[in-house]
């Protein structure tokens, strides 16, 4: 039954869950505030839309940030086509990208753990804890990107070494 629990299937499923929810929530709340009528029905077309980004599409995003990357240079093209879709369904693309990179990653760790070994889920809660609080910092309007790709660089390195070091291959030009 162990064997059948991996790293590579669960962790793509629960995260693009958790992208889907997070994210549309916030683009959810966005789209409220850039349409609510204080804004006398501007907010979309002033520079609002460049300051208003809510702590759940914040979670997203950071936790997410690689996929997001990549799923926006798929909005460069369908802007281009000058379609009026709303944010959402631009951004939907994204999860093909957040269910690839954690498949990767979980692909990465099933190298070295399986799934009823904890340290894995604590470097994953972990990584979900920091990716919550980037999300609450005062970092200024984009202030949670940079964060994010701080986040990234960090796990990333950690994740490559933890994998690296228990595959047993060897880096040219490593030493004994």
């Amino acid at each position: 039954m162990a064997s059948r629990w991996q790293f590579c299937r669960i962790l793509p499923a629960t995260q693009v869950a958790l992208a889907g929810l997070f994210g549309g929530w916030g683009l959810w709340q966005r789209n409220q505030v850039l349409s609510h009528d204080y804004l006398f029905g501007i907010g979309w077309n002033s520079t609002a839309r460049f300051h208003v980004w809510p702590w759940p599409y914040k979670i997203a995003a950071i936790s997410n940030l690689p996929a997001l990357s990549a799923g926006l240079l798929l909005t460069i093209p369908i802007g281009a086509m000058r379609l009026r879709l709303s944010e959402t369904l631009q951004l939907a693309p994204t999860l093909i990208f957040v269910f690839l990179l954690w498949l990767w990653i979980g692909a990465r760790l099933d190298r070295r753990w399986s799934v009823a070994v904890p340290t894995p889920w604590i470097a994953i809660s972990l990584f979900m804890v920091l990716s919550s609080v980037g999300a609450f910092l005062p970092l200024g309007y984009t202030g949670y990107l940079p964060y994010g790709l701080v986040v990234w660089v960090v796990a990333y390195l950690a994740l490559s070494r933890s994998t690296h070091v228990s595959s047993g291959q060897r880096r040219s030009g490593e030493g004994f």
